[in-house]
């Protein structure tokens, strides 16, 4: 009777039987992406409500996020809130254009001579060192009432670094034997960046410009506490929140703030999924 037993439970039949009910199980990890994100939301809005209540009961300025979200909503029908958006984004728009264009210019520079990537480096670098809070009133001062320049400028001070790393990173890419293709076909370095090292490069070159696209829009948001007759902006509302001592204005505007920055990440990261479908094993 044993001995039966063992060998039903040794066939292959059997052992086929098991490996089968075990993969038709569900796992974690077979979960959509977006599951994951919600599960984490949830986890921290429990969090934030449980420290605002266990700490933060009396004074309030960690406020409940139900308040915060009420004062969102209110916040999002009023054409004040928006005209700050825009004046805040304008300005970030306009830094990670020219931002970016910079840091291209500075990747050509080391790939038509590549001795000086070192020193191009050292200016990224220089770049991201910079203290923003030191220039911004100098900036300021420099531009004028009225003026954004500030924002601008650090808005694009924000992104050269990571532009710069990402793009040198991606257009070199491309393998030795890659080129070679290149050459043995009669092909210059215009063809190199125009046929490989573009192509071969895209992933990491968008995956620089979508971490810029937030550290963009906080230098725009950080220039305008240093703007002078400027009466708008997501900065000067928060600005305005603290000195009424507003905390739930405060919250909702930093958390509208998240949310655009958010944003721009998350558009950059759709179209790369697009223009690169290879990168994450999408079909074209």
């Amino acid at each position: 009777m044993s001995e039966t037993v063992v060998e039903q439970v040794l066939t292959p039949e059997s052992l086929a039987q098991k490996e089968d009910r075990h993969r038709q199980r569900p796992r974690i990890s077979d979960a959509p992406a977006w599951v994951g994100g919600i599960v984490g939301l949830l986890a921290l809005v429990i969090a934030w409500w449980i420290i605002s209540f266990l700490f933060f009961r009396q004074d309030q300025s960690v406020p409940y996020p139900h308040r915060v979200a009420a004062g969102l909503v209110e916040a999002l029908g009023q054409a004040s809130f928006w005209n700050a958006v825009a004046a805040t984004v304008r300005p970030a728009a306009v830094g990670y254009l020219w931002g970016n264009l910079i840091a291209f210019g500075l990747a050509a520079i080391v790939l038509v001579v590549p001795r000086l990537e070192g020193t191009i480096s050292q200016i990224a670098v220089v770049s991201t060192c910079i203290p923003l809070t030191a220039i911004g009133p100098i900036l300021a001062l420099m531009s004028g009432p009225g003026s954004h320049f500030a924002s601008v400028v650090l808005a694009a001070l924000s992104v050269i670094f990571t532009s710069v790393i990402g793009i040198v990173l991606g257009l070199k890419a491309a393998t030795p034997s890659q080129l070679d293709v290149i050459r043995v076909a009669g092909g210059g370095s215009l063809t190199e960046l125009r046929k490989v090292r573009i192509i071969a490069g895209l992933p990491a070159i968008l995956a620089a410009l979508q971490m810029a696209a937030p550290a963009a829009f906080l230098g725009s948001v950080l220039g305008e506490y240093f703007l002078l007759g400027v009466d708008t902006g997501l900065g000067i509302q928060l600005l305005a929140a603290q000195a009424h001592n507003q905390p739930v204005r405060l919250w909702v505007i930093g958390v509208a703030c998240g949310a655009v920055a958010g944003s721009a990440f998350w558009a950059i990261g759709l179209i790369s999924k697009y223009i690169t479908p290879w990168s994450t094993g999408a079909k074209s």
